[in-house]
């Protein structure tokens, strides 16, 4: 009974341990997510329209995309409304 309780008081203080020195993760600022955010749209709209050759299914594929974007990023803490805009804006311009 005395060196189960010597065992448990050896885990708890590995584990003690173990959450006092774990590295901790800072949490990305607002811009540097903007940022992630805006790459990942480009990276979808251009995978998307790669395949596609004809210009007149492009041109309606990219607004089809722009219009799911610019929807997902209305819900997204990260940007305001203008800043949803200014983004659709440059997307568009892909």
């Amino acid at each position: 009974m005395d060196t189960l309780l010597n065992i448990l008081i050896i885990f708890a203080l590995i584990g003690f341990l173990f959450l006092l020195f774990k590295p901790h993760k800072r949490p990305k600022s607002k811009e540097q997510k903007q940022e992630e955010i805006r790459l990942s749209y480009q990276k979808k709209l251009s995978t998307e329209l790669s395949s596609i050759t004809n210009p007149d299914e492009r041109q309606k594929r990219k607004i089809a995309l722009l219009k799911v974007f610019a929807k997902e990023l209305e819900f997204n803490l990260f940007f305001d409304e203008q800043e949803v805009k200014m983004l659709i804006q440059e997307l568009a311009k892909y």
